[in-house]
C-alpha cells in the first residue's frame, strides 16, 4: 500500500486501486498520522486537528472510532505490514510505514540527495534528483483535506521546501547550460511567485546568456518596482550585485559554471545546508581551529567571535565550522556578509538579517523595535546565524542577544566595542608547515613539485598570510607554463608584490584597504607615517618619535590601529608592535602619496630618537658616544637602570641600521651622523661588517653633504678600520690616508691620531716596523695635542704592539698598563678586558725574545698572525 500527500490525499493498494477514505475527518486523522509517521501522535493533537478550540465532549471516544475505522480500511490490504500499520502508542497512536511507501519521505530524501550532489558540483545528478523530487507533487499539499494547526504548518514548510527544490533544480540546469530551455518555465515561475528573488535571479541569468541583456535588466526593474510598491524594500545585496554585473556586461556570466549564489528571499528561512556560502574548497591547514570552534559552540556558547588580521582566513574558517554545525540547527541557517551592507544604513546587520528571516515589511527604525521583531522571528527555533566581517560596533547593536536556541557566529578583525561574546577564537597566521600546505594545495602540481627552498621563499614573501598564499597558489595553478620559481621571481619586488597577489576576484590589496579605510583620519595618517619604521617590532617610543607626539598618545593611536587589524601587539606584556609584512607594503604604498617632506621629517625624528638612546647606552659601555653622553653617564652612576646596553644594541640592530639607511635616503644628515657614530664601536665588536659598512658609508654621505670635515674624517677612519679587519689592505690604506688628511684639514687632532694608529696596524701587518714606529710617533704628537682619552688609548695600544714585535716585553707591559688605565678612565669594559688579556700573555714570553708569540690580539677580538 502506498500513500500520497503531495497533492490530494491518495491511498493505493498493490493493484493501484484507490482506497482513499472519503470522509473528511478520516482523511485528517490519516494525514496527521502519516505526516508524523514513525512518531507517536498524541490524541490531543488529533483532537486539535479535527475541532480546534471547540472539541465535543466525546472527542477522545470519537477519535478511537475513527482510528478503528481506518484500521478496517487498511486491513483490506494484502500485506501484514499494512494490516498492522496503526498501533496504539501512549499518549496516542503511531503509524508504522516503510518510508518508500510515502511520497512525502521520498521527496525529502531526493531533495537532500540533490543538495548533496550540488555541493559536490555534480550538477547533472543534482538536476535529475530534484526533477524526480518535484515530479512527486500532484498539486498543493493535501489539496482536498482540511487542516488544523499541525497540517497547516506542514503545508507551509513543504511549500517552501518545494520552492527550494525548484530553485535547486533551476540552478543546476543553469550550470549545465540549459538557459534556452528554462526561459518559459522561469517566466511562469516568476509570475506565480513575484517576490521570490532567486527565481528572478535565475531568469535574469538565463536571459543574459540567451543574448537578451535588455530583457534581463527589465526583469530586475520589474522586481524592484514590485518590492518597493508592496513591501517598501529594495532587492537584496546578491541580486543588486547581479544587476551590476549585467549592466557591466560581465563576460563570466556567459559561462555555465558561473552562476550567482542563492538570493535570499522574503519568505521563510532557507533549508540547511544550502543557505550558507559553500565552504572554501580546498580548505586546509586550519582543521584544529575548526574543531575547537565547533566544540565551543556545541558546549553551550550562544555567541562565538573569530578574530584576526585581514587575510588570516576568518571567513573561510567560520564557513567551514558553520557547515559542520548545520545539522545541529534544523530550523534554518542564515549567512550575512556585513561588508556588503552600506555603512550609512541604520541597523547595519539587523536589516538584512530580518529580511533573511522573513520579515514581511521594512524593519522598524528604532533599535529596540528591531530587536523585538528579531526575537519574535527566532523564538522557539534552533537557528545558526553567521555574521561575517562585523568590524563596526553598531553592526551588532540590533542583533544580539538572540533568542534561546539561536547561535550566532561572528567574524571580525577584533572584538567590536561593547561586545562580550560567549567564546572567542583568535586566528593568527599559520605556522610555517601549515602555510606551506596552503600554498601547495592551492598551487596544484607546480607547487607540489617545487623545491622546498622555493616554497619557503614564497611563503615568506606572502608573510604567511592564508589569503595571499591562496591567491599566489591559484595564480600558479592557472598558469601551467609557470614554475614556482617564476612565481617567486614575480613576488620578490616589494613595489609590485601586491599587484601580483590578485586573481579571479580575490585581491589582497583590496582586502587590506578595507581595514585601512574603516579607520578614522588620524589613524590612517598614523598608519602611513609608521611605514618609515624598519621592518620588525618597534616600541611605542619609536612610534611617538615618528608621529611627533607623546608616548601615551602614540600608544592610544597604536591600539586603535591594532583594533582594525593593521598592527599586531607583540613582545613582553604586548608592549611592542609590528606591522605585518603585506600591510607594511600597503603602508609604504599609501605613504608614497603624502608629501616627501612629511615622510623625511618622520624618519629624521626616529633617527634622532634612536641616537639619543644609542648615545646613552653607548656611554654606559664606553662606545664612541658623544662627550655629553659620557658625562651624563658618569653623572648617573649606579642610578642607570634597564637592560644591559649590549643586549639593547643586539636586539635593535636591524632597526637601528635600517633607520640610518632610511634617514640618509631622506637627507636627514645630522641624525644620521649621530646614530652612525653611536653604532660604530658596537658593530665593530659584533663583527657585523655589512651593517658597519652601511652605517659608516651613510655617515660619510652625511658629512660630505653638510661639509662637516671632522665627521668625514671619523667616517673614513671607521671605514679604514673595517677594511683592515677584512684584510682588504689597499682599501684600508686609502681610507686611513684620506681620514688623516681630512682630520688635519678640520683641525681634529684626535681623529688624526686614530687614523695614524690604523696606519700603524697596517704597516705592522705588512712587516714594516720602522715605518710603523715613525707613524706611531706622529700619532703620539696628535694625541697629546688633542688630549682625547680614546686617541690616547689607541696610541698606547700601538706602542705596546711595536714593543711586542721587537721583543721588548718590559716596555710592552708598561704600555699595556697605560692602556688599562686609559680604558678605566673611558669606562670602556671592552677595552679594559683587552688590556688585561694581552697583559697576562706578556710575562710568559719574557724569556722568548722577538717573535716568541704565535699570534697577538692586536685589537679587541682581532688577532694578527706573527711572521715566522
Amino acid at each position: 500500500m502506498r500513500f500520497h500527500l503531495l497533492g490530494p490525499l491518495e491511498v493505493l493498494d498493490s493493484t493501484d486501486s484507490d482506497t482513499t477514505p472519503h470522509a473528511a475527518k478520516h482523511r485528517v486523522i490519516l494525514a496527521t498520522l502519516l505526516v508524523r509517521a514513525g512518531e507517536p501522535v498524541p490524541t490531543e493533537t488529533l483532537i486539535n486537528e479535527l475541532w480546534g478550540d471547540a472539541p465535543p465532549r466525546t472527542a477522545t471516544t470519537t477519535i478511537q472510532v475513527y482510528v478503528s475505522q481506518l484500521r478496517k480500511l487498511l486491513r483490506l490490504a494484502d500485506t501484514d505490514e499494512a494490516r498492522q500499520a496503526i498501533v496504539t502508542r501512549r499518549p496516542g497512536y503511531l503509524f508504522r510505514l516503510d518510508p518508500d511507501r510515502l511520497d512525502l519521505t521520498r521527496f525529502e530524501a531526493l531533495y537532500r540527495q540533490g543538495v548533496d550532489a550540488a555541493e559536490r558540483q555534480e550538477h547533472a545528478e543534482a538536476a535529475g534528483l530534484q526533477s524526480r523530487a518535484l515530479a512527486l507533487w500532484r498539486g498543493k499539499f493535501l489539496a482536498d483535506t482540511p487542516g488544523g494547526p499541525l497540517l497547516s504548518a506542514e503545508a507551509a514548510r513543504l511549500s517552501e521546501l518545494r520552492m527550494a527544490s525548484l530553485e535547486q533544480r533551476l540552478r543546476a540546469d543553469l550550470h549545465l547550460g540549459r538557459h534556452h530551455e528554462l526561459l518559459g518555465e522561469l517566466r511562469a515561475a516568476t509570475t506565480e511567485h513575484p517576490l521570490r528573488e532567486e527565481l528572478h535571479a535565475h531568469l535574469m541569468v538565463a536571459l543574459y546568456r540567451s543574448g537578451r541583456q535588455a530583457e534581463a535588466l527589465q526583469a530586475f526593474s520589474g522586481l524592484r518596482r514590485t518590492l518597493v510598491s508592496e513591501l517598501a524594500i529594495e532587492p537584496g545585496p546578491a541580486l543588486q550585485r547581479l544587476h551590476q554585473r549585467l549592466l557591466s556586461g560581465d563576460p563570466r556570466l556567459l559561462h555555465a559554471a558561473e552562476h550567482e549564489a542563492r538570493v535570499p528571499g522574503t519568505g521563510p528561512p532557507p533549508q540547511p545546508p544550502a543557505a550558507f556560502p559553500a565552504p572554501d574548497a580546498p580548505f586546509t591547514a586550519r582543521e584544529a581551529e575548526v574543531d575547537r570552534l565547533v566544540t565551543l559552540l556545541r558546549d553551550g556558547a550562544t555567541t562565538a567571535l573569530v578574530t584576526g588580521a585581514p587575510g588570516t582566513g576568518k571567513s573561510a574558517l567560520a564557513r567551514q565550522a558553520a557547515h559542520r554545525l548545520a545539522e545541529d540547527f534544523p530550523d534554518g541557517h542564515v549567512s550575512i556578509d556585513l561588508r556588503t551592507v552600506p555603512a550609512t544604513e541604520r541597523g547595519a546587520a539587523a536589516v538584512p538579517l530580518l529580511r533573511a528571516l522573513g520579515a514581511p515589511a521594512p524593519p522598524p527604525d528604532q533599535p529596540a523595535a528591531r530587536r523585538a521583531l528579531l526575537s519574535r522571528l527566532t523564538e522557539g527555533r534552533r537557528l545558526l546565524i553567521l555574521l561575517d566581517n562585523a568590524d563596526r560596533a553598531r553592526d551588532l547593536d540590533d542583533v544580539l542577544p538572540a533568542s534561546p536556541g539561536t547561535v550566532t557566529l561572528i567574524t571580525a578583525r577584533s572584538a567590536p566595542e561593547r561586545f562580550r561574546p560567549g567564546a572567542t577564537l583568535r586566528l593568527d597566521p599559520p605556522d610555517q608547515a601549515a602555510a606551506e600546505e596552503i600554498l601547495t594545495v592551492a598551487g596544484g602540481p607546480a607547487a607540489g613539485q617545487a623545491a622546498p627552498e622555493t616554497v619557503q621563499e614564497i611563503v615568506a614573501l606572502c608573510g604567511r598570510s592564508p589569503l595571499a598564499l591562496s591567491v599566489a597558489g591559484a595564480r600558479l595553478a592557472a598558469h601551467p607554463h609557470w614554475t614556482a620559481q617564476a612565481l617567486a621571481d614575480r613576488l620578490r619586488a616589494e613595489e609590485t608584490r601586491l599587484d601580483e597577489l590578485r586573481h579571479d576576484g580575490l585581491d589582497v590589496r583590496a582586502r587590506l584597504l578595507d581595514a585601512y579605510e574603516e579607520c578614522a583620519a588620524p589613524e590612517r595618517e598614523a598608519f602611513r607615517l609608521l611605514s618609515v619604521l624598519p621592518p620588525g617590532m618597534f616600541s611605542r617610543a619609536a612610534a611617538a618619535a615618528v608621529l611627533d607626539t607623546t608616548e601615551d598618545a602614540a600608544e592610544t593611536r597604536l591600539d586603535l590601529l591594532a583594533g582594525h587589524g593593521l598592527l599586531v601587539a607583540e613582545g613582553p606584556d604586548h608592549r611592542g608592535y609590528r606591522i605585518p609584512l603585506l600591510l607594511r607594503l600597503l603602508a609604504v604604498e599609501l605613504a608614497g602619496r603624502d608629501p616627501a617632506e612629511v615622510r623625511h621629517a618622520s624618519v629624521g625624528r626616529l633617527c634622532a630618537a634612536y641616537a639619543d638612546i644609542a648615545e646613552w647606552s653607548g656611554a654606559l659601555v664606553g662606545t664612541d658616544a658623544s662627550a655629553s653622553a659620557r658625562a651624563a653617564s658618569r653623572a648617573a652612576g649606579s642610578r642607570a637602570v634597564g637592560p644591559r646596553p649590549p643586549q639593547w644594541f643586539a636586539e635593535h640592530q636591524a632597526a637601528l641600521v635600517g633607520t640610518v639607511r632610511a634617514a640618509a635616503d631622506a637627507g636627514q644628515w645630522q641624525p644620521v651622523l649621530r646614530l652612525a657614530r653611536a653604532l660604530g664601536d658596537f658593530l665593530e665588536a659584533a663583527a657585523a661588517w655589512e651593517d658597519w659598512a652601511t652605517t659608516q658609508e651613510a655617515a660619510l654621505r652625511a658629512a660630505e653633504a653638510t661639509g662637516d670635515g671632522a665627521a668625514r674624517a671619523r667616517a673614513l677612519r671607521s671605514l679604514g678600520d673595517l677594511a683592515w679587519q677584512r684584510r682588504r689592505f689597499d682599501l684600508a690604506l686609502d681610507r686611513f690616508e684620506e681620514a688623516r688628511t681630512a682630520a688635519r684639514q678640520a683641525g681634529d687632532a684626535a681623529e688624526a691620531a686614530r687614523a695614524l694608529a690604523g696606519l700603524v696596524d697596517l704597516r705592522l701587518d705588512q712587516g714594516s716596523p720602522g715605518e710603523a714606529a715613525r707613524l706611531a710617533a706622529e700619532a703620539q704628537l696628535a694625541a697629546d695635542a688633542a688630549g682625547d682619552p680614546r686617541a690616547g688609548f689607541e696610541v698606547l695600544r700601538c706602542q705596546a704592539l711595536l714593543a711586542l714585535d721587537a721583543g721588548r716585553h718590559v716596555e710592552a707591559a708598561r704600555f699595556l698598563d697605560g692602556c688599562l688605565k686609559a680604558a678605566r678612565e673611558l669606562a670602556d669594559r671592552r677595552l679594559e678586558a683587552w688590556a688585561r688579556r694581552v697583559g697576562r700573555v706578556v710575562p710568559s714570553g719574557l724569556a722568548g725574545g722577538p717573535g716568541a708569540y704565535d699570534g697577538v690580539e692586536a685589537r679587541p677580538g682581532v688577532w694578527r698572525l706573527r711572521p715566522a
